[in-house]
């Protein structure tokens, strides 16, 4: 539970969207306005709001939640309370899964209408400053099937969206994965987890490591799919993850042309409970399952989403940026 200094600093109102902008939020086919319009207004919004707390982030208030390596600050609180208040309100029948704030149960059943958010994924690197590689992510899922997400970096001032059968774009530019088919060549992110998990995550991407061309760990995960998106990278793999991380970045990736699934190749779910990820251009696919393959954890998570059998990180699951 977050603290009181938490949790009254989150308090404290985001600027407000233009009225305009919220009128038009309540008018299109009696609901809201199309799903990716208004999570197009939702990033922009929060954007705004993170790049000015960035600046002063030495001075936040901040907690632990699972670990010293699992942080929570007052921005990550704001941002999903300001999100929630909107969906909420525009869609009132929905169902809103989030990170925190006991937001973060799986569904027993795939809801009608659903939101998934991150507030911030990649906190770690939000606080430290070493690179500005987190990210604002929401999605939206009918049926358990993604139709809708985006994903705003405030400092790059990056905005990527995808909505099902339309494509992707970063910043109103379609984007496509690369070609690159040779894995000896690729460039792939392996997020190396958090410390008590790390010798589970060596050993399944053992091959993955030896036979990649260039290993990365962004530390958020929405980055690294974005790059794939983008043609920067190839391939993004985690042997967690819980459906926020991943969500949006999942349906940017395939929109883009690349790949998802899980690390055995069984199709990559929003609330399947199952654990680990991988995402590619699509042409090194087969390539990164084979190197899989003999390390492949598979299995599904428990109830609570223990490291065991869902690796946890803030932004990443396990990795607990």
């Amino acid at each position: 539970m977050a603290s009181a200094a938490v949790r009254n600093r989150a308090a404290q109102p985001l600027k407000r969207l233009q009225a305009a902008a919220v009128c038009q939020a309540r008018v299109t086919n009696g609901y809201a306005m199309n799903e990716i319009d208004f999570i197009e207004l939702l990033l922009k919004e929060a954007s705004a709001y993170v790049k000015a707390k960035y600046a002063g982030r030495t001075r936040l208030h901040v907690q632990e939640k699972n670990g010293a390596n699992d942080l929570l600050t007052e921005v990550d609180l704001a941002v999903q309370n300001q999100m929630v208040e909107r969906i909420s309100s525009a869609y009132p029948s929905d169902v809103i899964v989030a990170e925190e704030q006991g937001l973060d149960a799986r569904p027993a059943n795939a809801p009608k209408r659903c939101w998934i958010i991150d507030p911030i994924d990649g906190t770690q690197n939000f606080l430290r400053g070493l690179f500005p590689a987190f990210g604002i992510t929401v999605a939206f899922a009918a049926d358990g099937a993604l139709r809708a997400g985006g994903v705003s970096m405030p400092i790059t001032q990056d905005l990527f969206l995808a909505e099902r059968n339309n494509g992707a774009a970063r910043n109103g530019q379609q984007v496509r994965v690369s070609a690159l088919s040779d894995m000896s060549r690729a460039r792939a992110e392996v997020d190396f987890s958090h410390p008590k998990h790390r010798d589970q995550t060596l050993n399944v991407m053992a091959d993955v490591i030896r036979r990649t061309g260039q290993i990365r760990c962004y530390s958020s995960a929405v980055v690294a799919l974005c790059s794939i998106a983008c043609g920067d990278s190839e391939a993004f793999t985690h042997v967690g993850l819980k459906p926020w991380d991943y969500a949006a970045g999942q349906l940017i990736v395939e929109e883009a042309g690349g790949r998802t699934s899980r690390l055995d190749g069984s199709p990559l779910g929003l609330f399947d409970g199952k654990r680990g990820v991988l995402a590619t251009n699509g042409a090194v696919h087969d390539a990164f399952l084979t190197a899989l393959g003999n390390h492949s954890p598979g299995g599904t998570a428990s109830p609570n989403g223990s490291p065991e059998a869902s690796a946890e990180s803030e932004s990443s699951g396990v990795s607990e940026t």
